[in-house]
């Protein structure tokens, strides 16, 4: 086997160390760059009073995060009234609820029946968007924008 020269290896490890220093120094920037834009999804907003409370905020964007690959929710700044609201007992894909105990928006993305105690307030559907929003694990940035008005968004 033949012999390696320390004259030889000598440049390699040089242009290695100067490769991994450079690597340190701009990993930070890289990492922190420019955020991504958010992702948009249009939600067809139910009629009711409640909904129409939430529909008058948007277009928001707000930070989205999994709940067992049943929902996605994000938190509100302020809550919605949500006097004399019907609740749900079920859900469907693509369902925007308000869950006012927690103040917060949930984006149900299976179908399903398994209602929190304190309970739903049904204030729309996606119209678009939805795919985005499977794919969400924590920290997913949504701008929810109107997609329409309706008086029937369970369809």
């Amino acid at each position: 086997m033949p012999q390696l020269s320390l004259h030889r290896l000598a440049p390699q490890a040089l242009l290695n160390n100067i490769v991994a220093a450079l690597l340190l120094l701009t990993a930070p920037a890289l990492a922190h760059g420019s955020p991504a834009p958010p992702s948009r999804a249009g939600v067809a907003v139910d009629s009711s009073p409640n909904a129409a409370h939430f529909g008058a905020r948007l277009p928001l964007t707000l930070t989205f995060h999994d709940r067992m690959g049943t929902a996605v929710f994000a938190d509100l700044s302020r809550p919605i009234d949500t006097t004399r609201a019907p609740s749900m007992d079920e859900y469907r894909a693509g369902d925007v609820a308000y869950v006012a105990a927690e103040q917060r928006i949930v984006v149900f993305l299976t179908n399903g029946s398994a209602v929190p105690d304190h309970g739903l307030t049904l204030l729309g559907r996606l119209e678009r968007g939805l795919d985005e929003l499977i794919g969400c694990r924590e920290d997913c940035l949504v701008e929810l924008s109107v997609a329409s008005t309706s008086s029937d968004t369970r369809g």
